[in-house]
């Protein structure tokens, strides 16, 4: 492992740490960071139509996305709190679409449904947090996240510094 390595691990472990202190004020950071790369991507697309032809479904589509980039800049915090509760709506609609494989599996015989109907009602209870206490429910999965980051960037450091006082080379 090479040096820039340990510190690209350090710097993951500092932002993991941040994203566990203040979860919340990472997603707008994110949010606002995509809005202008959007806002970049539909500028682009706006100069390249206008310069090589004069289609209007193309320079429509680059407004459109411009726009988009603006709104997601400009109210990352109104994104952010739609987010969760779209995500847990999939969720429960995937949860239930799944309930009918647990019948179909029961109606076989076996005890494999009883799994999958144990994943499904997670999944399920999981997802009508997201719906009913979005910011709670986010949080905690941005945490999760986070410590397993922490614990990713550091068990990277300690191998970091166990194989580079052996010079432990690796065969290609």
């Amino acid at each position: 492992m090479k040096r820039n390595e340990l510190i690209s691990l350090i710097i993951l472990l500092i932002l993991g740490i941040i994203l566990l202190i203040v979860p919340g004020k990472i997603i707008t950071t994110i949010i606002k960071i995509f809005g202008v790369i959007i806002i970049g991507l539909g500028i682009f697309n706006i100069i390249n139509t206008i310069k090589a032809t004069k289609n209007n479904i193309e320079l429509l589509y680059g407004i459109l996305i411009t726009i988009l980039g603006l709104i997601l800049f400009v109210n990352p915090t109104g994104i952010a709190s739609i987010m969760p509760f779209t995500l847990g709506m999939w969720i429960v609609f995937k949860s239930i679409f799944k309930m009918r494989l647990v019948r179909s599996l029961k109606k076989i015989g076996g005890n494999e449904w009883i799994k999958l109907l144990i994943v499904n009602l997670i999944t399920l209870v999981l997802g009508l947090i997201l719906i009913f206490n979005p910011f709670e429910g986010v949080t905690a999965m941005l945490r999760i996240i986070a410590i397993f980051i922490i614990i990713y960037s550091i068990l990277e450091i300690i191998e970091y510094f166990m194989t580079k006082p052996k010079k432990v080379k690796v065969i290609k």
